[in-house]
């Protein structure tokens, strides 16, 4: 372990924050910038984040900032845990900090899962059109299956981290690991990053079966054809089909679909029993970045002509209002078809 490294946290959520206590259990000194005074002062003297980690302890090292340049100063890795619809203005909001620290900076990775509203490029596109030049070579994706208060909790999980960089990604693995969270390295960064997103889109699903009464039988059909379904678009984006089978897709799936503290379950399950959307969003405090990625999917697949018959059906029950059970028909009465 290297002694004395400086790792900057930004976002001050459950993962950021869940994020900050597990390594600084390693020793390292971690900066973590939030973004309101409240929760500055709530870290710094209780040593807790309470809105989102509960009684989660945060070690003496890890250091609450608000200001940009204290929180980036001198740092060795910057960890992005901010929801994947404001990525590209902190990040723009930080440059000059980046710039800064380019030379000293050895990695930069992001932890959300999703697509940029409005223009749908993967969330590692939108950080090469942001970071200074000497920075987009450093960028590196984290994604598994997460579940933050699983982890706050110390109970055992993988993830994967993933870039085209395959020194840095050696040089990271044993950094981030820990006795309970044991990370694996993948080069395919487009899969890891499609399964990490749409994988909420089949979580959404399993929450409106969930909601409609259904079994084991209808979660087990609602996984396996949301795999193949992830797999199908992940493949024509680039994909190599065989992240789709690891912890990043199959592993990422799962755990977000049963789930009960999965955000994107939840907000499947209420749309189940009769709430509109904006209620629902509206209620909760937290990201559900299904929303966002349920739309952005949609448009990705028609513009590239690929079927998506889950992602059709929840995007039609968020955005147009189509009732769940009529979804569930729509399904069962699809053109037959071999599996394979």
């Amino acid at each position: 372990m290297e002694k004395n490294l400086k790792i900057s946290i930004i976002g001050g959520g459950s993962w950021g924050t869940t994020l900050s206590a597990m390594l600084a259990e390693k020793g390292y000194i971690i900066k973590l910038w939030v973004r309101n005074e409240s929760t500055y002062n709530e870290i710094k003297k209780y040593r807790k984040n309470k809105k989102y980690t509960s009684n989660l302890e945060l070690p003496a090292n890890v250091k609450p900032f608000l200001n940009k340049k204290e929180a980036l100063n001198n740092t060795d890795l910057i960890i992005f845990a901010v929801p994947s619809h404001t990525l590209r203005s902190i990040i723009k909001s930080f440059y000059n900090e980046l710039l800064c620290n380019c030379n000293k900076i050895k990695a930069i990775i992001n932890v959300a899962k999703g697509f940029e509203t409005g223009t749908n490029l993967r969330l590692s596109q939108v950080m090469q059109q942001c970071v200074p030049e000497d920075l987009k070579s450093k960028i590196v994706i984290l994604s598994g299956p997460n579940i933050a208060l699983e982890v706050a909790n110390k109970l055992p999980s993988v993830t994967v981290i993933s870039s085209l960089n395959v020194k840095l990604l050696n040089y990271l693995q044993p950094i981030i690991s820990t006795d309970y969270f044991r990370v694996y390295t993948n080069i395919d960064i487009i899969g890891v990053e499609v399964s990490g997103a749409v994988k909420n889109i089949i979580a959404i699903a399993s929450g409106i079966s969930d909601s409609l009464g259904y079994g084991a039988n209808t979660k087990a059909s609602l996984v396996t054809r949301g795999l193949y379904e992830l797999s199908k678009f992940g493949t024509n984006l680039g994909a190599n089909p065989q992240t789709f089978a690891g912890a990043a897709g199959m592993g990422d799936l799962v755990a977000t679909c049963i789930s009960r503290n999965s955000r994107n379950r939840e907000v499947g399950e209420r749309l189940g029993s009769g709430e509109k959307i904006n209620e629902i969003l509206s209620s909760m405090f937290m990201i559900a970045e299904g929303v966002k990625t349920t739309k952005a999917v949609y448009e990705i697949a028609k513009i590239k002509n690929i079927d998506v018959p889950i992602t059709n059906c929840v995007y039609e029950i968020i955005y147009n209002n189509l009732d769940p059970i009529k979804s569930v028909n729509i399904l069962m009465k699809r053109k037959f078809k071999s599996e394979v």
